[in-house]
């Protein structure tokens, strides 16, 4: 009789801490529920016409994307605006529609200085549609956990809540306002080209022509690898050496002139205007951009000589 009443109690005290943890279980997950946002980006991509930028690297002052008609610009320094190119602003949006939290790394405001999100050490983005402003998001520290696999750490105004997300979103939002300007030089296939004329003062100038699929310098014929190997970065030439402020007068005057014909794209102009004091590109792909072609040997990988061309004699 003991016994069955044993087993009985015992029945009775697995079924009471059964319904006990199942009840602790729906309400952790529910609590869970209300203090893990699974969405913490809902902009509609259509409708926005400014991103503020507000970078780690430039110590928080604004950078300001914005749209103007059909084209995206960015503010730059001496009340100038700059063409932003359709791919970067389709960069932006990737990234942000795919910050997605996976945990919640912390709970309180006392931790955001330790993940980076609080107001002096994340980089902050404000997204607004019209008068709007659609999200608040500020990027904080990255970190890798194994197998290699980036996360970063992020969080929504309104929100004291810390969240881990997959990535690094941070990269491309930590960044000056050049970083999000268009910066072709020259962006087509030289596979497309026929002709290149490099005009420069004297009698330097020469053709570099493509007659019977050989590349021939009047009547000498150019060695096929070395051309190759200096037309396909120059087909994809881009630069972030921005310049912006200089002598107006020094346009009036070419140094050096390299015009492509192209079977795609008709005409390519790559200009260099030449002072003491600058030395700039332009070209048809990106007519309103001028770069320093002083810095990174711009000059030189556009710019060649005759010599360039062909095999060294020993």
């Amino acid at each position: 009789m003991f016994n069955k009443l044993s087993n009985k109690t015992l029945l009775i005290l697995f079924i009471i801490l059964l319904v006990i943890v199942a009840a602790f279980l729906f309400y952790d997950s529910k609590h869970g529920e209300r203090s893990f946002r699974k969405d913490l980006v809902n902009i509609d991509t259509a409708q926005v016409t400014s991103i503020n930028i507000y970078p780690k690297i430039t110590h928080h002052k604004l950078v300001k994307i914005f749209k103007e008609g059909n084209n995206w610009k960015v503010d730059i320094p001496n009340n100038k605006t700059a063409f932003v190119p359709k791919q970067k602003i389709n960069e932006i949006f990737r990234e942000l529609l795919g910050i997605e939290p996976i945990s919640v790394a912390a709970l309180s405001k006392n931790k955001w200085k330790e993940y980076q999100v609080d107001d002096t050490s994340g980089t902050e983005i404000k997204v607004f549609e019209g008068g709007n402003n659609t999200l608040d998001l500020t990027i904080g520290k990255f970190a890798f956990r194994r197998p290699k696999t980036m996360l970063s750490y992020v969080r929504v105004a309104g929100d004291d809540n810390v969240y881990q997300i997959n990535g690094m979103p941070g990269f491309l939002f930590n960044q000056n306002a050049d970083y999000f300007r268009d910066g072709r030089v020259i962006n087509d296939n030289y596979s497309n080209w026929t002709k290149l004329s490099f005009t420069y003062p004297g009698d330097s100038s020469f053709v570099l022509e493509k007659k019977n699929k050989n590349w021939m310098i009047g009547s000498q014929m150019a060695d096929s690898a070395k051309t190759v190997n200096l037309l396909r970065p120059l087909s994809d030439l881009t630069s972030q050496d921005f310049a912006d402020n200089f002598d107006q007068s020094l346009l009036s005057k070419a140094a050096y002139t390299l015009t492509i014909n192209s079977s795609a794209k008709g005409g390519i102009t790559v200009t260099a205007f030449i002072s003491p004091k600058d030395t700039l590109i332009n070209s048809s792909t990106n007519p309103d951009a001028y770069f320093d072609a002083g810095k990174n040997s711009l000059l030189k990988q556009i710019f060649r000589g005759k010599r360039d061309f062909f095999k060294k004699k020993k």
